[in-house]
């Protein structure tokens, strides 16, 4: 007997009889909605991390930036000739969203040769960024 003969004799063979013919049916549709429910579960987790992804990625994208800024402004300070505190210094140029500062400050002790030099990265607003450094009239 071959296989197909095989597989269209069990597709005409009812694979019950009687009352539980029904019954059975009822079972093949409470495991069809379980197995939804399962498979639309884990889709729902596969969304949530890919979303939870993005979202770290945008903050490491942001995290960089703001270092990147901060530092490029204190090699620019370093580099500038002194300004009497307080005082700022020229900024550099920021991607669109992004803004830098800088302020200096006195240090104790009265030496008005040395100055600290704070640099602030903000992103709309918002501190993203904040880092010092000491800059000395030569």
């Amino acid at each position: 007997m071959s296989l197909l003969s095989l597989s269209i004799r069990t597709q005409d063979t009812p694979r019950s009889t009687g009352r539980n013919a029904g019954s059975e049916r009822g079972f093949v549709m409470i495991e069809m909605m379980l197995a939804v429910a399962i498979v639309g579960t884990a889709m729902l987790a596969v969304v949530q991390a890919f979303s939870t992804a993005s979202k770290s990625a945008a903050f490491v994208d942001e995290s960089a930036t703001a270092q990147w800024l901060a530092t490029s402004q204190i090699e620019l300070v370093r580099a500038a000739t002194f300004v009497v505190t307080p005082g700022t210094y020229t900024t550099v140029a920021a991607p669109a969203g992004f803004a830098v500062t800088n302020a200096t400050s006195a240090v104790s002790g009265g030496d008005t040769n040395i100055q600290i030099v704070t640099v602030t990265v903000t992103e709309s607003g918002d501190t993203v960024f904040e880092t010092s450094t000491m800059k000395v009239n030569r």
